[in-house]
């Protein structure tokens, strides 16, 4: 799988923008809680604030390959699919208390907040380890993987028809995670 190579680009105090292969993924805060070493992504928030890093770029149907880590204990992040209606859960849900990685979290669809959950996550999520996540969007279809597992198959109801990929900092919890986009092809 090719793998994609990041560089930082300082745009301001309060901004940065991430390139790889050509994408720019950006974070428009005050304070910046965003970095990157060799090909990882690294979002920090010692201060409890929420943070998103977008891709500059809007998407329709496309997959997404990333690795992502944390030895955090207690996180909850996660990738939002085409803006911040539809997210892929990482860590531990603010609401819920349990971890529900690779989970889609929907509530504007009004099927619930976790309209698509699984069982298997207890067994599939590694804590402290690198742990391999794909998202196919095609249409208002989500599918994930995580680990090489399949854990959702859920057809959207408000799902916008393309918007831009976010990295997700949730507040309320001081968390490390780590990212490796490992592939982002539109299809």
């Amino acid at each position: 799988m090719k793998k994609l190579f990041l560089t930082l680009f300082t745009l301001c105090s309060s901004a940065f923008a991430l390139e790889n292969a050509g994408q720019e993924w950006q974070e428009k805060t005050k304070k910046s809680y965003w970095s990157t070493q060799d090909k990882v992504i690294i979002g920090e928030n010692a201060d409890k604030k929420k943070s998103v890093l977008w891709t500059s770029k809007k998407f329709s149907d496309y997959e997404l390959v990333v690795k992502f880590k944390t030895e955090s204990k207690d996180y909850d992040s996660g990738v939002f699919l085409r803006g911040p209606s539809h997210q892929v859960q990482i860590g531990v849900s603010r609401s819920l208390k349990k971890d529900l990685t690779a989970c889609i979290y929907a509530p504007v669809d009004k099927k619930g907040k976790y309209p698509a959950a699984s069982d298997q996550v207890k067994e599939l999520h590694k804590l402290g380890e690198w742990n391999e996540m794909k998202i196919t969007v095609k249409g208002k279809n989500i599918q994930v993987t995580l680990n090489g597992t399949q854990t959702v198959n859920y057809d959207a109801v408000k799902l916008k028809e393309s918007g831009p990929i976010g990295l997700q900092l949730h507040p309320g919890v001081h968390q490390k995670i780590e990212f490796e986009i490992l592939s982002l092809k539109e299809l």
